[in-house]
């Protein structure tokens, strides 16, 4: 019977994302249509679980259909063929899956196929253009992040059994994890994927190396299956205490960490790579306070800004890849003149960053409020909750340095505009665009699923008339946004 809703489950969606493919290389409309199909029939199939499982799928479904036809693009325009788009589909599929898994035995299989698709990703470019980086990068990923999740998984499932593995939903099985090394053991594999310290030094490398579709997808939603699997943790016998003081030491160390180094970087890629270990570090510790006080509004606080994250490391990636292929650079002081040859691609990171940092109607937006707030509500009741309260704003602090800094490559003015320049590369600035305003889709998927009563979020319901009424000023900020960055490409090019 599990068997049969599993293959039940993706036939359809396969089908349409292979077909895609195939129709791809001769028709590439229709091919990128019957793909985008495919993501969204994959929703459709798959059942009710809880707002976390939920929202990481809505997020992988919004996120994978502009990744999608974006690759089309950036695959031909870097190899000079579309050798990069099924492996991109399959990853993005295989990722749903693990969000969507209803059985343990079903989680660890998707999980290994994404896994072996991301190191496949990461290696992309020694296996077109022999570029060692991307190999060693690749290995650096296998030692310190496939091999100790792996390691965790089937720990898991030994502890487990095979038959509740199998026949047992994924958050009612009860696997013996009171044994402490066991339990850390556990931890550290997740802890891997996740990218937090100790074994967080692989991300930046393959993140930074790995084709911008790729990155995208790997820091967007990668790395949220090592949170989602501590997450899961949180429902199973273990030792609550211990669980969160490892979680809580390792993000805290993390968020700052990441952040400090993300300020100190001129590569773009490697400045977004360092930004999404110390992202991840802080939902951890979301979740280790989730483990402390088994409030929900932490695990609320946690989803969010799970979800506020993935898409801005989607759209910022793509725009990495944008600049990539216009410019051939990376290093953000040799740029500088990004929003006069593109300002819609210029007004789309900004706009990516602004909901970062927290400007409503945005997912960011949701996320702060979310995350401060619950985290102030027992700020006088422990010490830990105001060193939480204290990693959290120096992060945002640093969020603000490091996406100012990024920011420099589209409008610092220093750089002169190349006469080697690839317009070419304007054909991604549609993407790049949908997927900076991904944040306010899921804003709303939030609402009717809010109005629908499958979620209540009381925060959320106080919340509703300001996100509201800043959807319309959000509305003219972005047009007034456009129309200066035209103007102001109109005037220098005349200069």
């Amino acid at each position: 019977m599990l068997m049969e809703m599993g293959i039940a489950r993706i036939t359809i969606p396969l089908g349409l994302v292979l077909v895609g493919n195939i129709l791809q290389l001769r028709n590439g409309v229709y091919g990128s249509i019957l793909r985008v199909l495919g993501f969204f029939s994959l929703g459709l199939s798959i059942g009710k679980t809880d707002l976390f499982s939920d929202m990481l799928i809505t997020s992988s479904i919004v996120i994978g259909a502009t990744v999608a036809v974006y690759t089309v693009h950036y695959s031909r325009l870097k190899y000079g063929n579309l050798s990069l788009v099924m492996p991109i589909d399959l990853f993005l599929l295989s990722t749903a899956l693990v969000f969507a898994s209803e059985y343990l035995i079903e989680l660890i299989t998707f999980w290994l196929l994404t896994e072996l698709l991301g190191f496949l990703l990461i290696a992309y470019d020694y296996v077109m253009k022999k570029e060692e980086l991307a190999m060693s990068a690749a290995i650096k990923y296998l030692l310190f992040s496939m091999i100790p999740t792996d390691v965790a998984l089937f720990i898991l499932l030994a502890v487990t059994g095979f038959t509740d593995a199998f026949e047992t939903p994924l958050r009612s099985i009860a696997p013996e994890l009171t044994d402490p090394v066991v339990l850390v053991m556990i931890m550290l594999g997740f802890f891997s994927k996740t990218a937090i310290f100790p074994l967080h030094f692989w991300l930046p490398d393959a993140h930074s190396v790995a084709p911008s579709p790729a990155s995208a997808l790997l820091s967007g939603l990668m790395v949220k299956m090592g949170v989602f699997a501590i997450y899961l943790l949180s429902f199973y016998p273990i030792n609550r205490d211990l669980a969160a003081s490892i979680t809580l030491f390792s993000g805290f160390l993390t968020t700052i960490y990441g952040a400090l180094q993300a300020s100190i970087q001129r590569d773009v890629k490697r400045l977004l790579a360092y930004s999404t270990t110390s992202n991840t570090a802080l939902i951890a510790v979301l979740i280790a306070l989730y483990l402390v006080s088994s409030d929900g509004v932490f695990v609320e606080a946690a989803i969010l800004y799970t979800v506020a994250h993935a898409v801005y490391k989607a759209s910022m990636f793509m725009d990495s890849g944008f600049i990539e292929l216009l410019a051939r650079e990376r290093d953000v002081k040799r740029l500088g003149y990004i929003s006069r040859t593109s300002p819609a691609e210029s007004m789309a990171a900004l706009l990516s960053v602004l909901a970062i940092l927290g400007m409503p109607p945005s997912m960011g937006f949701l996320a702060k409020v979310f995350a401060f707030a619950s985290i102030s509500r027992y700020v006088t009741t422990s010490w830990i909750y105001l060193v939480a309260l204290i990693v959290a704003s120096i992060k945002v602090s640093l969020s603000i340095i490091y996406n100012t800094v990024y920011l420099r490559s589209h409008f610092s003015g220093e750089g002169i505009v190349q006469f080697s320049i690839d317009r070419r590369a304007l054909v991604l600035q549609p993407y790049t665009l949908i997927a900076s305003l991904s944040s306010l889709i899921l804003v709303l998927t939030l609402y009717i699923l809010d109005c629908s009563g499958y979620v209540e979020l009381e925060l959320f319901k106080k919340l509703t008339p300001l996100l509201a009424s800043s959807s319309i000023l959000f509305a003219f900020l972005g047009l007034s946004l456009y129309e200066f960055l035209k103007s102001s490409a109109i005037e220098r090019r005349e200069q």
